[in-house]
C-alpha cells in the first residue's frame, strides 16, 4: 500500500491530507488484517457448530431440525438486513477518524504559526469539532450494533420459550418422547454461544468490509503520469524546451498559459515573478511531477514523457526551499538511504551510468561544501538528529546541495533555495550553488534578485504567462522592461555585483 501511494501523482497527494492517508494505509489495512486473523477462524468455528447442531437434530427428528434451521435462518436474515446500514455507519466512522487524524497532523505541523499568531484556541475549536463529529458517527455505529445484539438475544429468548412450549405440546400429543424434547431445549441453549460469537465478531467484520472498500478505492487510484519512456537524451548537460505549454490544476483556472522558450544546454535560467505566477509549477513540469494539459516539455530534443522515469530522476535534480531531514545517519540523508554498493544501471546501453555512491564520494562532497566538521565523531554514521550536531538552516540547505552533488545530474532546478536563510549563510550557500551549477544546465527560481547574479538568461512570469525572456544583461539594461523595473524596485545594481560584494565586505570588516 505504501509503495502504491508513493507512486501516485503529486496532484493526489496535494488533495489528500497526510493524516487521512496514514489512517487509510495503517488503520484500514489493520482492520482487514484483524478480520482475517481472528474473525474468520472464530466465525467459521461458530458456523460449523450451528450446522452440526442442525445435522444432529435431523438424525433425531426432522421436525426438530426444521424448527432449528428456520430459527437460524431468521437470525441470518435479520443480520443481513442490518448489514448495509452497519457498513455505511462503519465507513462513516473510518472517514471521520481519517478527518480527525488529518486535522491533528495539520495543526501539529502548523503549531508554531498557531502559537505565534494567537490562533491556538482556533486550533482547539477545529479539533473539538472533528472529535465531536467522530464521536457522533461512532455512537451511531455502536447504536446499530447494539440493536442487532438485542434483536438476536431477544430471538434466542423467544426460541427458548418456544422450544419449551413446542416440546411440551409434542410430548403431550405423543409425537416425541420427553428425551427428544429435552434435547431440543438443550440444543436451543447450545446455539447461544456460536450466535453470540457471530454477533460479537460481526462488528469487526463490518469494519473490515468498510475498510476493504476504502482500500479497494485507494488501490483503484492510478497515476496519470506513466513510466513508458524508452528514449534517453544524449549525455551531458540537457537543453530544456517548452513548446506552447499550458497547465491548470482546476478547469478554467490556468496556472501556466502558452509557455514557449528554449534553454540551451549548459546555460542557466533565472525565473522571477510574483507569488502565484506559476514559477514552482514550471519546475514541477520539468521534473515531470506534473503532466502538461497542452504542449510538450522536451529535454535535449526528447519529449519528457518518452524518457524512462529512473533516468529522468537521476539526470534532473531539485533543490527545494524547505529541506526535509530523515531519521537516519548523515550518509542516509545525503544518499537518501542508498547503501554503498547498491548498484543500479540507469539509461540505455549507449548512455548507461552506475548509481552507486561510495562513502569516499559522500565525504569528499561534504568537505567540498564546507560541511567537513559534520564528519567529526562517528563520521558518516553519525545520527542526523545528534544533539551535538545542531544543523543550522544554512547547513541544512548545504546538505540538500550535497544530495544533488553526489548524483551528478545534468539539469538542476533550484526552487528559492536561499529564501529562508540569513545573508551570511546565503553567501556560503550561493558559492556552493555556483560550484554545483558549473557545466550544468540550471533553472533558478528566485524572489531575491541577488541570487540571479550568475545566471545567463532570465524569464519573467506574470499571472501564468511568460512576459519576458532573454539574456540577463540585455533585460537588465532594457528601459521599460519588466526585469529592469524589478531591479530598480529592489535597488539592485544592474551592471555588476561588485558593489554589493564590496558592501558586504565593508559591513563585515571589524571597526577600530
Amino acid at each position: 500500500m505504501i509503495e502504491h501511494v508513493l507512486g501516485l501523482d503529486q496532484e493526489f497527494h496535494r488533495t489528500h491530507p497526510l493524516g487521512a492517508l496514514i489512517q487509510r494505509i495503517d488503520g484500514d489495512v489493520t482492520s482487514v488484517s484483524d478480520f482475517l486473523g481472528t474473525v474468520v477462524t472464530a466465525v467459521t468455528s461458530a458456523v460449523l457448530i450451528l450446522v452440526g447442531t442442525v445435522t444432529v437434530l435431523a438424525f433425531i427428528d426432522w421436525r426438530l431440525a426444521l424448527a432449528m434451521g428456520s430459527y437460524i435462518s431468521i437470525c441470518g436474515f435479520v443480520a443481513f438486513r442490518f448489514r448495509r446500514r452497519m457498513v455505511n455507519e462503519s465507513e462513516g466512522v473510518l472517514s471521520a477518524r481519517a478527518r480527525l487524524y488529518g486535522g491533528i497532523e495539520e495543526r501539529l505541523n502548523a503549531s508554531e504559526d498557531l502559537r505565534a499568531n494567537g490562533a491556538g484556541p482556533h486550533g482547539m475549536t477545529r479539533y473539538t469539532e472533528d472529535a465531536s463529529f467522530f464521536l457522533d458517527t461512532r455512537m451511531r455505529e455502536e447504536g446499530a450494533f447494539i440493536r442487532l445484539w438485542w434483536g438476536l438475544n431477544l430471538g434466542i429468548v423467544i426460541c427458548t420459550v418456544a422450544s419449551l412450549i413446542l416440546g411440551g405440546l409434542m410430548v403431550s400429543a405423543g409425537a416425541i418422547t420427553l428425551g427428544r424434547a429435552f434435547i431440543l431445549f438443550q440444543y436451543t441453549q447450545q446455539i447461544r454461544r456460536p450466535l453470540d460469537t457471530i454477533v460479537e465478531r460481526y462488528e469487526v467484520a463490518q469494519k473490515a468490509v468498510s475498510a476493504l472498500n476504502r482500500v479497494a478505492k485507494l488501490r483503484a487510484e492510478r497515476p496519470s503520469i506513466l513510466d513508458n519512456g524508452t528514449t534517453s537524451p544524449p549525455p551531458g548537460p540537457l537543453s530544456v524546451e517548452f513548446d506552447h505549454v499550458s497547465f491548470s490544476y482546476y478547469a478554467d483556472e490556468p496556472v501556466l498559459e502558452d509557455i514557449a522558450f528554449n534553454l540551451g544546454a549548459g546555460r542557466s535560467l533565472g525565473v522571477v515573478g510574483r507569488s502565484g505566477s506559476g514559477k514552482t509549477t514550471l519546475s514541477r513540469l520539468v521534473l515531470r511531477l506534473l503532466e502538461t494539459n497542452q504542449g510538450t516539455v522536451s529535454l535535449s530534443g526528447v519529449p519528457i514523457a518518452e524518457i524512462p522515469m529512473d533516468e529522468l530522476r537521476q539526470r534532473v535534480a531539485l533543490i527545494p526551499q524547505e529541506v526535509q531531514l530523515y531519521d537516519g545517519s548523515l550518509r542516509d540523508n545525503v544518499t537518501l538511504f542508498r547503501a554503498e554498493g547498491d548498484t543500479e544501471i540507469v539509461g540505455s546501453e549507449a548512455n548507461a551510468f552506475d548509481t552507486d555512491i561510495a562513502d569516499e564520494q559522500v565525504e569528499a562532497t561534504l568537505r567540498e561544501l564546507g560541511l567537513g566538521h559534520l564528519l567529526d565523531g562517528d563520521g558518516l554514521h553519525r545520527s542526523i538528529f545528534d544533539s551535538e550536531l545542531g544543523l543550522s538552516a544554512g547547513e541544512s540547505q548545504l546538505l540538500a546541495l550535497a544530495r544533488v552533488w553526489v548524483r551528478n545530474p545534468d539539469l538542476v532546478v533550484l526552487d528559492e533555495a536561499t529564501a529562508r536563510i540569513d545573508p551570511r549563510s546565503e553567501q556560503i550557500v550561493q558559492n556552493a550553488i555556483n560550484k554545483l551549477l558549473a557545466k550544468r544546465t540550471s533553472i533558478v527560481i528566485a524572489h531575491r534578485l541577488s541570487t540571479l547574479g550568475q545566471v545567463d538568461d532570465v524569464a519573467v512570469f506574470d499571472h501564468g504567462r511568460l512576459v519576458e525572456y532573454g539574456p540577463r544583461q540585455d533585460l537588465a539594461q532594457q528601459v521599460g522592461g519588466r526585469y529592469r523595473a524589478m531591479l530598480d524596485l529592489a535597488t539592485v545594481d544592474v551592471d555588476t555585483d561588485l558593489e554589493r560584494e564590496s558592501f558586504h565586505q565593508s559591513a563585515e570588516a571589524p571597526t577600530s
